[in-house]
């Protein structure tokens, strides 16, 4: 970053004068159309917390990230802007940030946010008792944060920590109140969450909707909003339609205004069509695919695993369920993902033939109905698809496979059976993404410390564990030098593409359609989370 700051700073941010010149057209704009309400189409029926320290879903951070401001500021292109800190230094050695927060702010409850209010956020998040999910390793080798005036704190690490800058533009790492969280602790915290956003919290009525109202305070929006000060957006509700033609029902008979996942046939229709609009956001991260189990079953042994990944043509297979609008993934990360390793493109390339040699040496024979069998046992797995997670996707792979020999059994399951599943060991297959615009993500799948246990849900299902693997991956994170950083998670994405337990799919992708009476939505970071802060009435 550069701009003004600290003296001598290596990298740092400023709210400059270049941000100030456009605040009075900027306020006045906010204060149009100020009863105006936004009702967002959500494709997820049952979230479980609004706490930004624990989820680790990005169906919760859509309602959370219109509640809560991240320290820095980061937009749908992941470029990192000041945001409730001002500057920040990052100490030659990697092993520590200090960050000068804004004075003006405050949460909603009223209490002021400072330096203080940081340190609680991080102290809790490492608290082993808050449960954390996804900011606990978004927090990286924390060894503390010291106050070092109101305004100011350095946060201390471990050891190097090349991801820090990024992990405070992650929402996750959102400053939470502390005087909310003292008063109501954490569980009834998750239900009814103070941040320092431009919209607060005011009723979950689970099944159906969670209503957020403009904070009237609010001004500190980060300087590439249209907008400053109190939204012009008055209300913003966000009603549960799980499914996708309903919620596509309800957009066109105008009982919501934007539609969150909207199938590609009804993107292509109302992207051309009189009264809508369309975006579509290439969400950074891991791309949707599959964790094959490598400790039990069919996919125990890597030969079948790779013969899997050759069975399937990605590129075909993205043209036949989305048009070509999404491209195929290849890799553990998406191609918008810091670090991405485009080596991956040369990997697994399709060979129907091969995959049936693979599967031949294995001892995998053809049966009579097509099914190969090996010592009176079927090749045949368990495929677990959420609704959310493409159900239509399972079918078409499950096809695909089925002409090498493969029987994949493919059933909708919940969440909670999803958990039961990874805690009992008991599938063969189940799909992921993780929605991240920094490589750091590869941890959380892939790294051996991520292998669940009892009372400990983590997303390496697949029980992946290579010690080579987790030193790149400590070594990536360490590294503040780009080039080295991006060569570290290069080497990273070899070792887990050669295991052949990941299955990558394609690209993961937000694809939104909205009705046209009102403009100004925009993604975040990691361009997943649609913000409602700039909308205005066209």
């Amino acid at each position: 970053m550069s701009g003004r700051g600290f003296s001598g700073m290596t990298r740092r941010a400023v709210v400059g004068g270049v941000l100030a010149a456009p605040m009075i057209a900027r306020n006045a704009a906010a204060q149009s159309g100020s009863g105006l309400t936004v009702t967002w189409g959500e494709d997820d029926a049952t979230p479980r917390t609004y706490d930004p320290r624990v989820t680790s879903s990005r169906h919760e951070y859509q309602v959370i990230a219109q509640m809560f401001d991240t320290l820095i500021a980061s937009d749908g292109s992941n470029k990192l802007f000041p945001g409730l800190a001002t500057a920040w230094d990052v100490a030659p050695d990697g092993k520590s940030v200090t960050l000068k927060l804004r004075s003006d702010v405050g949460f909603h409850d009223g209490t002021p946010f400072d330096a203080e209010a940081v340190k609680f956020t991080f102290d809790t998040i490492a608290d082993p008792k808050t449960a954390s999910e996804a900011a606990v390793t978004q927090l990286g080798p924390y060894a503390g944060t010291e106050v070092i005036d109101p305004h100011t704190v350095r946060v201390n690490y471990s050891q190097p920590f090349g991801a820090a800058l990024a992990s405070y533009a992650e929402g996750t790492l959102a400053p939470v109140s502390p005087t909310a969280v003292k008063r109501m602790g954490n569980q009834a915290f998750s239900r009814a969450p103070v941040g320092a956003g431009p919209f607060k919290f005011v009723s979950w009525e689970e099944g159906r909707q969670v209503v957020l109202e403009r904070f009237d305070k609010y001004n500190w929006a980060p300087g590439y909003n249209a907008n400053t000060g109190p939204s012009g957006v008055q209300r913003v509700i966000t009603r549960f339609i799980p499914d996708a033609s309903t919620r596509v029902a309800a957009l066109e008979a105008g009982e919501i205004d934007i539609s969150d996942v909207t199938p590609i046939l009804d993107m292509k229709r109302l992207k051309d069509a009189r009264g809508y609009r369309t975006m579509i956001g290439n969400a950074a991260g891991i791309p949707f695919g599959l964790e094959l189990n490598g400790s039990r079953g069919i996919f125990a042994d890597v030969r079948v695993r790779r013969a899997l990944a050759m069975a399937v043509d990605r590129k075909a297979l993205s043209e036949n369920l989305f048009f070509g609008l999404i491209d195929p993934a290849y890799g553990p990360l998406s191609k918008d993902t810091p670090g991405y390793w485009a080596g991956t493109e040369e990997l697994y390339k399709p060979d129907t033939k091969a995959a049936m040699a693979l599967l031949d040496e294995a001892g995998w024979k053809p049966g009579p109905d097509g099914v190969r069998t090996k010592d009176g046992q079927r090749l045949s797995g368990f495929y677990g698809a959420p609704p959310p997670l493409e159900p239509d996707t399972a079918v078409e792979i499950q096809a695909v496979a089925r002409r090498v020999g493969f029987d994949l059994k493919v059933e909708t399951i919940t969440f909670a059976r999803n958990q039961a599943l990874v805690f009992d060991n008991a599938f063969d297959m189940l799909p992921v993404r993780w929605i991240q615009a920094d490589p750091t993500c590869l941890e959380n799948l892939f790294s051996s410390a991520s292998i669940p246990s009892p009372g400990r849900y983590r997303f390496n299902w697949m029980q992946l564990r290579d010690a080579r693997l987790d030193a790149l991956l400590a070594e990536g994170r360490a590294i503040t030098d780009p080039e080295k950083r991006a060569a570290a998670y290069a080497e990273a994405q070899k070792i887990i593409m050669d295991s052949a337990l990941w299955f990558p799919v394609h690209n993961q992708v937000q694809t939104v359609a909205y009705r046209a009476e009102k403009k100004g939505y925009h993604f975040a970071r990691a361009s997943w989370i649609v913000l409602f802060y700039d909308v205005t009435k066209t």
